[in-house]
Order: C-alpha cells, then structure tokens, then sequence
C-alpha cells in the first residue's frame, strides 16, 4: 500500500511523512522541488507535483491507495478539486484532508468547495478541521520572540484551544492506515483554551526569559503580513475576528478519543521547541 503526502514541507504534511515512514509505510511525497524532497526524505518515493500543472497529479496519484492533502490556503479551492478528480480517475481508496472549522457549513469558501467536491466523487475520505497551530508561535511568530521577547496578535483577551501539529498528523497517520474513518469528520483542538497571555507565559517559562504578548489592531496584522499572499491576509483577519469574539476556545473530545491521551498541551510544546526561541 503506497500513501500519498502532498505538502510535506507544510507544519503538518512534515509530521505525517515522518510518521508514516516511522511506521514503515511506504510514502510517496509529492513535491514541486523534487531535489529537496528527495533530500529531506531519503527513505521516501519522491514525485513532482506543480499544482499549476495538473498533469502532474495524475501521475502522482497513479497506484497509490491514500492520499493526505494539507494544500495551503491561498492556492485553495482548484488544486485540490484537481487532486480529487485525479484520484477518483485512477480508483484511489481514500483521501485525508486538512480543512478547517466550519468549511461544511459554507461550500463556497474554499475548504468548503474541496470538502463538496469530495463528497461529489464517491471517494472515501476523512475530514480533519482543527483549531490554531501551536508551532505558529515556532515559526511564523519566532523571530520576533526570540529578537524582540514579543509576539503581536490582533487578539484581545480572546481564548483558543491551540493543538500541537504532532497530534493532527498522528489523527491523519490513523486515518491513512487504519480502518474505520471512513465518511468521519474530526474537530481538532487542544485540551485547554489559552489566551495569548497565557501563551507568553508558557513560552517564558520554557526559555527562562520574559514574553510579552503585545495585542494590534486589524490594521496593525494587515501592515505585518503586507508581503504576504492576499488571500492570506484576509483569511488571517477574519480569523483573529473570531479569536476576538470568543469563538475559538472551544475544546473538543475527538483527540483524546482517538489517540487514546490527553492532546499535548502548550506548556509541552513550549518545552519542545524551546530552541526555536533561544
């Protein structure tokens, strides 16, 4: 059985490809840099795939049984309607995809116009929509914790219940190699709601120097993010909207239920990733 892991680069894509080859699984990574795939995965198949090129897919989905698709957002909806076409051509078994919150409530956004277009094709699937990254904070928000002791969100006093990216890609390595996802949707968070207070907290405590969370305005986000994709940027502002307004520190029972533990929580991660501020 051969799996598919399209954006293996990607916070989650990378830690499903680890997984899986971890489980000797036989992967192939579908990658438009075929040479740094090939590098960061050695004991992994690499194929191209340029989603500009929709060609491609077709022979990256040729003999595989499972596909793991985490496309980012600002390239969504078309490749991955393309992705489903290609795989329902060629008889694949089943496809995981990364969506978010509320995509099945909403088939013209562009989660929700890959979520209808797998159920369209009779595909079997798995659907995992979950909450903020806890490796945001080691990435995107890195440089300024580590230069700066401060992350600037547009977030209030809002409470999220961030999930570390090492739980959602166990939950998709499940759903890829065992049976009974089939047609099952996942909300996926973290066990505890957080505000961005209690973030620099953790963060402080696993690096022995103070955070600061410091909150912006909408403006303030959209000045930061200037360089990146559009499309991006709006979907960042209308998220931290929701963050504002409460309404993402819900926590739900689906990771614990499916791995069996409690989801890893911030002051873990925090300790994991300590370097990435130091």
């Amino acid at each position: 059985m051969t799996i598919l892991v399209l954006n293996a680069n990607g916070k989650v894509g990378a830690e499903v490809a680890d997984q899986l080859i971890a489980k000797g699984e036989k992967v192939r990574i579908g990658a438009r840099n075929v040479a740094k795939a090939k590098a960061s995965y050695p004991k992994a198949e690499v194929v191209a795939v340029d989603f500009g090129k929709p060609e491609t897919l077709k022979a990256a989905v040729n003999g595989v049984s499972a596909i793991f698709t985490a496309t980012p957002y600002e390239l969504l909806p078309q490749p991955e309607i393309d992705l489903v076409a290609a795989a329902k051509a060629v008889g694949v078994k089943h496809i995981v995809k990364i969506s978010t919150q509320g995509a099945d409530e909403d088939s013209t956004s562009p989660h929700g116009a890959v979520e209808k277009s797998i159920h369209d094709s009779g595909l079997t699937y798995t659907i995992l929509r979950p909450n903020f990254f806890m490796q945001n904070y080691a990435v995107q928000q890195a440089g300024s914790i580590k230069h700066q002791g401060a992350f600037y969100e547009p977030a209030d006093e809002g409470k999220s219940s961030f999930i570390d990216t090492r739980d959602i890609a166990a939950i998709a390595v499940k759903a890829l190699t065992e049976k009974g996802h089939e047609g099952k949707s996942y909300l996926l968070t973290g066990g505890e709601a957080l505000n961005r207070n209690e973030v620099a907290t953790a963060i402080s405590a696993a690096i022995g120097r103070p955070v600061k969370f410091v909150n912006v305005d909408d403006a303030g986000l959209r000045k930061a993010m200037a360089d990146a994709p559009p499309k991006l940027t709006e979907l960042m502002s209308v998220l931290m909207g929701y963050v504002r307004a409460n309404y993402t520190g819900a926590i739900s029972p689906d990771v614990e239920k499916l791995l069996g533990h409690k989801p890893t929580t911030f002051a873990q991660f925090a300790k994991d990733h300590a370097s990435a501020w130091k």
